[in-house]
């Protein structure tokens, strides 16, 4: 039997003042034995505010002021 791996990937967007929705970051939640393990960390650092960010993007401090 072969080990498998699951990773969610995920992209957060948002839209200003009813404008087009735009990426403000992305993240991965790693590599878990099942999907609701990667589900579970990939919510966990949404909702911590650790994703990645890249030029341009606002800080994940900034988005809840």
């Amino acid at each position: 039997m072969s080990d498998i791996e699951y990773q969610i990937e995920y992209q957060i967007q948002r839209s200003v003042d009813g404008g087009d929705f735009e990426e403000i970051g992305f993240g991965s939640s790693g590599e878990w034995g099942d999907v609701d393990q990667a589900m579970h960390m990939a919510a966990s650092a949404v909702q911590s505010r650790e994703w990645e960010t890249e030029q341009g993007q606002p800080s994940p401090e900034e988005v809840d002021r």
